[in-house]
């Protein structure tokens, strides 16, 4: 997948960028972030909401129609699990055909994923969808059964099928843009998004939310772009029953039965720290990655946010990041802020609510010129890149100084700074 404008079709791409330069003349920023898409990557899009039945029907149904190279990229490209995010079978979308572009209205470094709100009066995505209509293209803004407002594309027919095409048509379409398909779930996207960039990189996980990560595709590493929110948890002073001594609210540790940044008894009830530990009366706050050899109700076993520069992912939904390696718990990864210029490693350590990205621990913030206090620090803009390389870790806590030798090699190997700092379009 691509966000190129130069893979769109040449008359397609004009109108897109007299469209995009409108919209930034009325302080309307839509920034793309799909165009080119390639067939397998819609079948993972397809696939990931629907059932094994519904999958082998439609596999079925295109063999039956002689579109056999599309029926093996619906199969090949294996399970997924997802949110549903189109109706379209691989070739049926117009971002296949080069002739459809999504974008997401960004404000003051955020992007806003409502159609309905308005800055200064105006809502990005009916300005960017009004313009375009007048520009001749269609956009997803005015549909009805399944509205998508940062869509535009260049014909008004839904998609191929309802243009006339046929599935033989399409399938042969498909075969001579993008080429033989792969048989196998990695080889297929390697294969295809070649075919669609001289970029190594691809969209790698789209969020119901609105925030997205990318794939570099030659050195593995899951990127995205961000606020910055801060955790606290960890810190031997994280938490405290007056949460006025401590470095965060006890609200955002959990509450009575469900307490997922504390250390609890047989009870239920929050571990407080004793005379020899380091913050006496303290609750003992604990992280998703764990230092070994020491109890569960040492604060040692668990990664300090004070001290150690850590990134918290989303829930399970870090496992969708990358394609080829999986991103585990102990993984070290680089981050950067666009506007204070600085860069700190960190580490995996914590994951956090399924539905948002971009929080990491105080010393993470530090390091980048950020204030760290979890109560009124950080940054709501999506000013910090980071980059998050799978298998580089040690599986458990380590120190800041031991994250810098472990992870130097890969950094320097992927591209470094400078490959890190070139993804500040995402």
């Amino acid at each position: 997948m691509t966000v190129k404008l130069s893979d769109l079709v040449p008359a397609f791409r004009a109108t897109v960028e007299k469209l995009l330069a409108v919209c930034t003349e009325q302080n309307v920023r839509m920034v793309p972030t799909f165009t080119l898409r390639t067939p397998a990557e819609q079948a993972v899009f397809w696939r990931q909401s629907r059932s094994i039945f519904e999958i082998n029907k439609a596999i079925d149904m295109l063999r039956s129609e002689g579109a056999n190279y599309l029926a093996d990229i619906l199969e090949g490209v294996g399970p997924h699990n997802g949110p549903h995010v189109t109706n379209a079978l691989p070739g049926n979308s117009w971002h296949q055909w080069a002739e459809a572009i999504d974008c997401m209205w960004e404000v003051d470094g955020k992007f806003i994923d409502s159609d309905t709100k308005k800055v200064d009066g105006v809502n990005g995505y009916r300005f960017y969808a009004e313009t375009a209509k007048g520009m001749g293209l269609d956009s997803g803004f005015f549909w009805t059964s399944f509205k998508d407002s940062g869509h535009v594309q260049m014909r008004g027919d839904a998609n191929p099928k309802a243009s006339g095409y046929s599935w033989r048509q399409i399938d042969r379409a498909m075969r001579l843009r993008f080429g033989s398909p792969a048989t196998s779930h990695a080889q297929s996207f390697s294969a295809d998004v070649a075919m669609a960039t001289s970029e190594p990189v691809k969209l790698s996980y789209a969020a119901p939310e609105g925030w997205r990560v990318y794939e570099t595709t030659d050195k593995p590493a899951a990127v995205f772009r961000s606020p910055l929110a801060i955790d606290a948890d960890g810190a031997p002073n994280a938490y405290h029953q007056d949460s006025s001594k401590a470095l965060d609210y006890l609200a955002n540790a959990g509450r009575p039965g469900n307490w997922w940044a504390l250390e609890v008894d047989g009870n239920g009830e929050p571990v407080v720290q004793g005379a020899s530990d380091p913050a006496p009366g303290y609750y003992v706050s604990k992280t998703s990655l764990e230092n070994p050899g020491f109890d569960r109700a040492d604060p040692r076993r668990y990664i300090d946010a004070a001290t150690i520069p850590y990134v918290v992912l989303p829930g399970n939904r870090y496992r969708q990041f990358t394609q080829v390696s999986n991103i585990r718990l102990g993984d070290l990864a680089a981050a950067y802020n666009i506007k204070t210029g600085k860069m700190s490693f960190a580490i995996f350590a914590d994951t956090g609510p399924r539905t948002k990205l971009g929080e990491g621990s105080i010393a993470l913030a530090e390091n980048l010129g950020l204030v760290g206090n979890p109560k009124a620090g950080g940054t709501e803009a999506r000013s910090i890149i980071v980059a998050v390389f799978p298998g580089s870790g040690a599986g458990r806590g380590l120190s800041s100084s031991e994250i810098a030798a472990r992870i130097q090699p890969h950094f320097d190997a992927w591209g470094g700074l400078a490959r890190l700092k070139s993804y500040q379009d995402i």
